[in-house]
């Protein structure tokens, strides 16, 4: 997964979390209601034990910090669900963004990539296989440069390439593309997929296209999305280049829900 400037938020703050604990113990915040506050001396004492005892155990802190992990992750997913939730209609019926596959589908894939991220790059045959094997699902596709300029060149003239028709073979054909990805290749790149580039030129220098992809960025963190690829199926958010068997285990999961509320 190529992630956003600065990546995740780091989450290994467990050292300091028992660091504190450590310090909370050793003032007296722990103390013997009968006996009243711990001496100095005994604070002291208590600090050591505890500091042994991890040094004796340092699989105590891993324990600790996987612990923390999956409550940090369990609590990034439901505020995902609920982001998510909030934003569906954008997500999944923004009125703009191509929508590949069954545009009447059932279930609605939404992804967000970045054309010169090699994660992308490497879905991309698992994405086409999936929507030419079932035709129940729309695949919404949300232009998310987070890659530097080259990739905004090339998410600009894959939104103004839309009115001309040839979208979802650009798109492909970018994703498939090797080297470098300026913008003599993404011309070059729309020219054998039969574009006017003459027009696709002046199409990606109008404010429509800017506006989009400020769209799809603010949207993409709304939801949580921190890089690319990722993927909004149902209400969870799948991020990096998930397998395809876990796609399609979701897919069928919002597919059984359906059927299910009907």
């Amino acid at each position: 997964m190529t992630l956003l400037s600065g990546g995740f938020r780091g989450l290994r703050v467990t050292a300091l979390a028992l660091g504190a604990l450590l310090a909370a113990t050793a003032s007296g915040v722990a103390q013997d209601s009968k006996a009243g506050p711990f001496s100095n001396a005994e604070k002291e004492a208590i600090g050591e034990i505890i500091r042994d005892y991890l040094i004796a155990n340092p699989k105590l802190m891993l324990d600790v910090m996987d612990a923390l992990d999956a409550h940090e992750s369990k609590a990034e997913q439901e505020q995902q669900r609920v982001a998510i939730a909030a934003n569906l209609e954008a997500l999944e019926r923004d009125g703009y963004s191509f929508v590949a596959g069954n545009p009447d589908g059932a279930v609605t894939i939404v992804e967000f990539f970045d054309y010169r991220c090699p994660y992308c790059k490497q879905t991309a045959d698992d994405m086409e296989k999936l929507i030419e094997e079932h035709d129940d699902v729309r695949l919404v596709l949300k232009e998310f440069p987070i890659l530097g300029p080259n990739s905004t060149i090339a998410s600009q003239a894959a939104i103004a390439a839309i009115p001309q028709g040839k979208y979802l073979a650009f798109h492909f054909a970018l994703l498939r593309s090797e080297g470098i990805l300026d913008r003599d290749a993404v011309m070059e790149i729309a020219e054998d997929v039969g574009l006017d580039t003459d027009k696709l030129a002046r199409d990606m220098e109008s404010e429509k296209v800017d506006r989009i992809i400020d769209t799809n960025r603010n949207l993409a963190l709304d939801v949580g999305v921190k890089g690319t690829p990722a993927f909004v199926i149902g209400d969870t958010l799948l991020p990096g280049a998930a397998p395809i068997e876990e796609i399609e285990s979701h897919l069928q999961a919002v597919r059984d829900a359906v059927k299910d509320a009907g």
